[in-house]
């Protein structure tokens, strides 16, 4: 079959071209043409200053000279240089206020705090830094912050260091132990307010408070310059109140002769015989007169103690407390937030003595039904020993316990007088704590529900309560005491313990109207704001003669 053949096309250039790209390629190719950026940087050259003979030298020993470190360049008092100009088109960041370094990098876009998975908790950071930490520390450890700053801002090295610290005290304190003596008294009290906060569980034990406070090495604080022991929270198995006990009582050669665990029995000396009485009475009269050792007492200034939130029946010990209280002669501030009732047999409260020829009888000195009978007098009791020893007391703290009616119980009044006891068995507020001035006796939380306050019974004290919310019920530094929890029961229960501390108040103020000397008492409830009832008092105060 005959081949099959392609036609062969011939291409040719057109000879005619576009008038507007033949007068570009005309331009282009002219050497007497200039670009628009030619242009630019030929009047720039020709606009700017010709440099003189001084400006050349200059340019040129800059860039031929040698550079020096700055701290060297100090040392030899050569001239400060100036650091290299930004470069051109960069921004500068001033979101800080001066002299405070930037943290490094870009600022954080504001759609990654508004929405997001870091939203609520970039928001609970700043509502925190916004009301401080502060507010996270028992009551009397404010209270010693407010009046001699020890507790280091949120946002500072000391900050995080003593939180590090509170976190890994168990091994920071075996493996630093013989660094932490060398800590200096204020950030000694701000650590162990950290640990109750920080801390875990029963990480305070004997052994570890000696070790903080252990003063015979040399650099160590001593710890006669200690004045306030936070110890909310840090009662255990491990640290009681007899090892605190033990640490309050004047010993012997210091903190080091403190035993940790339990004390050896002494050897008895080997008994001389001496061969006539003559001798024995000399040696006798001989040892008498040497002294065996010198006592140092340990923690002889502390004026401000915290026991507050003692946890475990076991660790708030009221027998206890009571073979402490003559040592806390000097207390100034005391706080016993939460503690249970008063007394000393908690365990026999259901126990009773059953006999065939009388009732039953109690085995303890309250029984199970005593609050509803308004039988406080062991706890009155109690609390009237204690008020004996802790007379220099000024500042006592009493949040969230419930048997505010023994700190001024009476007998209930009878027909015939010889039945009537001569004293009253609670505290006498006008002569052994006649020196108190502030008296904490808030409940720990207050109710918000308004459908339940508006379905309690009238009274002042709901309307106050109502009003004082519609005020307060917004700030930040309030709302961790609402209690949002609905039930007219609830209301009711908070009510009956408000009016039992209101009438306490009374009572007490009433006493301080009879003593001369005693002086006014400042009553805090937890709502009413500690300015407006300090006002409020003084102003009661001027008025009744109560001085203060």
């Amino acid at each position: 079959m005959p081949k099959k053949r392609a036609p062969a096309f011939m291409h040719t250039k057109p000879s005619n071209v576009h008038p507007s790209l033949q007068s570009q390629r005309v331009s282009s190719s002219s050497p007497g043409h200039q670009t628009v950026n030619e242009r630019i940087e030929q009047l720039r050259r020709e606009q700017a200053p010709r440099a003189t003979p001084e400006r050349r030298a200059e340019i040129t020993e800059l860039v031929t000279q040698r550079t020096i470190p700055p701290a060297l360049r100090r040392i030899l008092g050569g001239m400060e240089v100036d650091g290299p100009p930004p470069k051109p088109g960069s921004r500068t960041r001033n979101r800080g206020p001066p002299g405070v370094r930037v943290p490094p990098g870009p600022a954080i876009p504001s759609s990654w705090l508004q929405v997001g998975q870091h939203a609520d908790r970039m928001r609970k950071s700043k509502r925190t830094l916004r009301v401080g930490d502060r507010s996270s520390f028992c009551a009397l450890a404010r209270e010693h912050d407010a009046e001699h700053k020890r507790l280091p801002h949120n946002r500072s090295l000391a900050h995080h260091s003593l939180r590090t610290l509170a976190l890994h005290w168990e091994e920071l304190a075996e493996y630093e132990q013989h660094f932490l003596p060398t800590l200096p008294i204020h950030h000694k009290e701000a650590l162990l307010s950290y640990l109750t906060r920080y801390g875990a569980k029963g990480c305070l034990d004997f052994r570890s408070l000696k070790t903080l406070f252990q003063n015979e090495k040399e650099g160590a604080s001593d710890s006669e310059d200690v004045r306030f022991l936070d110890l909310t929270g840090l009662l255990n198995k491990d640290f009681t109140l007899s090892d605190l006990s033990k640490c309050l009582k004047t010993i012997a050669g210091g903190i080091a002769e403190l035993s940790i665990g339990t004390p050896k029995r002494k050897e008895k000396a080997a008994v001389e015989v001496a061969e006539s009485w003559e001798d024995e009475q000399a040696n006798d009269t001989t040892r008498n007169i040497l002294p065996l050792q010198i006592s140092v007492p340990m923690f002889s200034n502390l004026m401000k103690l915290s026991l507050a939130h003692p946890g475990a029946q076991s660790w708030a010990s009221w027998t206890d407390l009571l073979a402490l209280s003559p040592k806390l002669n000097t207390l100034t501030h005391l706080s016993l937030a939460y503690w249970p009732r008063p007394s000393t047999t908690p365990n026999a409260a259901t126990t009773s003595m059953i006999s065939k020829h009388s009732e039953p009888i109690s085995l303890g000195g309250s029984h199970f039904y005593s609050d509803l009978d308004d039988d406080w007098q062991e706890a009155a009791n109690i609390l009237r020993r204690f008020s004996l020893n802790t007379y220099c007391l000024k500042w006592l703290d009493l949040e969230g316990c419930t048997w505010h009616r023994a700190l001024t119980w009476d007998f209930p009044t009878s027909e015939e007088e010889w039945v009537r006891a001569t004293s009253s068995p609670s505290p006498d507020w006008s002569a052994a704590w006649r020196q108190i001035e502030y008296l904490n006796l808030y409940q720990g939380w207050i109710p918000a529900d308004r459908a339940s306050l508006q379905g309690a019974p009238a009274g002042v004290v709901p309307v106050q309560l109502m009003r004082w919310l519609r005020e307060n019920e917004d700030k930040e530094e309030i709302r961790h005491k609402l209690n949002w929890e609905s039930g007219i029961l609830i209301v009711n229960e908070w009510m009956e313990r408000e009016k039992a501390a209101r009438s306490v108040a009374y009572d007490i103020l009433l006493q301080r109207r009879t003593g001369k000397s005693a002086s006014w008492c400042v009553v805090d409830y937890g709502w009413e704001g500690a300015p407006t009832v300090k006002k409020k008092a003084a102003e009661a105060g001027v008025l009744a003669g109560g001085g203060g």
